[in-house]
């Protein structure tokens, strides 16, 4: 791997080699506390929007991601940078297949005041061969932006050769020894990597095997017990006989302070020909403002077979005994105030985010429908907001939003699959969380093919009543002048 150390370069380029540096924002010289999301400390959080499938000059599949920076007015191409591994500053060199932008997380892992920005790239293969041992670049955040460059953060396992492949699949960070700093969680495979305080501009602290499962599928932080400290849930599958065995866990520091598996958690009901309900995503937040932070999923599965892959909502809700079985709920289609109706691969869950969209100080959750059928149009998707209340989350007052929507941008085609990716953040900074939603398979290119497409990104803003479409805005790969085909523009929002 070709390592540049220069701080990345804040210029222009032809926006079809894949490698523009839009100028950031700037800010003044103030003293400034890390706020999630916020690249460069004006207060307002930044969006990033990332696409690992992006061809990068000739190399298809080396992945880029797009950063457009908060304001009062929202975002827009205009504020944005869009980063590679070719551009100047950040490590490594963009090659087929890197699939930089696999996963993404934010937090302040220098300590100096600003969001930092860790991007996993699942598909970087190591020097000497072609299997995918997969890598993680921080990018520092500053007063403009992320200006500052980066620092790769390698594969623990690389030098076993049973080591696991795909490491920065899944990335998350969080404060998991409750000492006021974020630290670093990676997942590969099947191993969980922990990283903690001593980072620095041109280092990263030693690694730590926090734990091993069989694969892991999300991986999240958040303060289930209220304690001060972060821990991490995971969900993956499981091995065993039965060909869909799945489990979830918590993770949490000890008293030396080393992240350990805490305690199994209850995987949703079994169907009735077996087997237990796939987690599609997973996303934390407090939906019934009790001071402790819930783990959302989505599940693939239902009982009722007629309604396979329908997918729901599942709500583990934290206390100071943690995420137990008997706090929990399931929210559908078929529950009472939430539009439409539960059907076969509508994939409700497919992607979940939290935040407090209507500003009431109840985090609300997001959830895409990516196979929902729209006025007989077969996987056009939709997006669902779950309302958070002190009862917890319900269907009252739920809504559905798709490109059939009056005031959404586009028009409902044929697997677009509007939802299949979701962020919740307030990109203007108006307390009311705002909703970014993904579909993959927009098409926006004459020429795009349904195996691979070119995607495409909206924004619908919060309101006291929920999602609205006043100023809803979209933009794809032509919106920031790029050309490349079946790219998956802006697919991934998070993990």
């Amino acid at each position: 791997m070709r390592i540049r150390t220069s701080a990345i370069a804040i210029t222009v380029a032809a926006a079809t080699a894949g490698l523009t540096l839009a100028l950031a924002p700037t800010t003044s010289a103030v003293a400034v506390t890390a706020k999630a999301g916020d690249f460069n400390g004006d207060g307002i959080a930044d969006l990033v929007v990332a696409s690992p499938g992006a061809r990068v000059g000739g190399s298809a599949g080396a992945g880029s991601v797009t950063v457009t920076y908060g304001s009062a007015n929202g975002v827009s191409p205009a504020r944005s940078v869009t980063i590679t591994q070719n551009s100047s500053g950040v490590p490594g060199t963009a090659e087929p297949g890197d699939r930089f932008g696999s996963s993404y997380a934010t937090g302040d892992l220098d300590g100096d005041g600003y969001t930092d920005l860790v991007v996993g790239a699942a598909g970087q293969k190591q020097p000497s061969g072609n299997r995918a041992t997969g890598t993680v670049t921080v990018l520092w955040g500053g007063a403009k932006g992320l200006t500052r460059g980066g620092i790769a953060v390698g594969n623990p396992a690389k030098a076993d050769p049973n080591w696991n492949a795909a490491f920065g699949r899944q990335v998350a960070v969080g404060d998991f020894d409750g000492d006021g700093r974020d630290q670093l969680a990676v997942v590969s495979d099947s191993q969980l990597w922990t990283y903690g305080n001593g980072f620095t501009r041109t280092t990263s602290p030693t690694a730590v095997l926090s734990g091993q499962e069989f694969e892991f599928a999300t991986l999240t932080a958040g303060d289930f017990q209220g304690t001060g400290r972060d821990q991490l849930a995971v969900t993956g599958e499981t091995d065993c006989d039965d060909a869909a065995c799945y489990y979830a866990a918590v993770y949490g520091a000890n008293a030396d302070g080393k992240v350990v598996r805490e305690k199994a958690l209850p995987v949703p009901s079994a169907r009735p020909n077996g087997g237990d309900h796939e987690t599609f995503s997973a996303a934390a937040g407090d939906v019934n403002h009790d001071g402790f932070t819930d783990l959302v999923t989505g599940q693939a599965a239902y009982e009722d077979p007629r309604y396979n892959n329908a997918g729901y909502v599942y709500v583990r809700y934290g206390s100071a005994d943690g995420l137990t079985a008997d706090r929990t709920a399931k929210l559908d289609q078929n529950t009472a105030g939430v539009p439409g109706v539960n059907e076969n691969g509508d994939r409700l869950g497919a992607s979940v985010a939290v935040g407090d969209v209507t500003g009431d100080g109840y985090d609300d959750v997001v959830a895409g429908a990516p196979g929902e059928t729209v006025g007989g149009v077969k996987q056009t998707g939709e997006v669902v907001l779950f309302k958070g209340s002190a009862a917890g989350l319900t269907g009252n007052g739920a809504q559905a939003f798709h490109q059939a929507t009056s005031g959404v941008p586009g028009a409902s085609e044929a697997y677009d699959w509007f939802g299949s990716g979701v962020r919740v953040i307030d990109i203007n900074g108006n307390g009311k969380a705002d909703v970014v939603v993904a579909a993959r398979g927009e098409d926006v290119f004459a020429g795009a093919t349904k195996a691979g497409v070119d995607g495409a990104d909206w924004v619908l803003r919060g309101s006291k009543d929920g999602m609205t479409t006043t100023r809803a805005t979209s933009f794809s790969e032509k919106s920031f002048g790029f050309t490349y085909r079946n790219g998956e523009f802006g697919s991934v929002l998070g993990n």
